[in-house]
């Protein structure tokens, strides 16, 4: 019985921390810069357009999203 609370509250906490995580770039070319409360930058995140993640910094609720053009591979 212990075992079922102790991994309900786990998982419940897990989902909790993921809902509170500021949102970043989940599309090619999507890219996130983040400040605080004094409007300096803090951090960045972007998706290049071969779909890798950069990060650097932290995430903050004060953000801009911004969007990078992907132009296709030339043969």
């Amino acid at each position: 019985m212990r075992k079922m609370i102790a991994l309900t509250l786990g998982i419940a906490l897990y989902a909790g921390v993921a809902l509170a995580r500021p949102p970043g770039p989940d599309q090619i070319g999507e890219f996130y810069v983040y400040f605080d409360a004094a409007g300096q930058v803090v951090g960045e995140a972007s998706m290049d357009c071969q779909g890798n993640l950069h990060e650097t910094g932290v995430r903050t609720n004060r953000y801009s999203v911004g969007y990078a053009i992907c132009l296709p591979a030339a043969d």
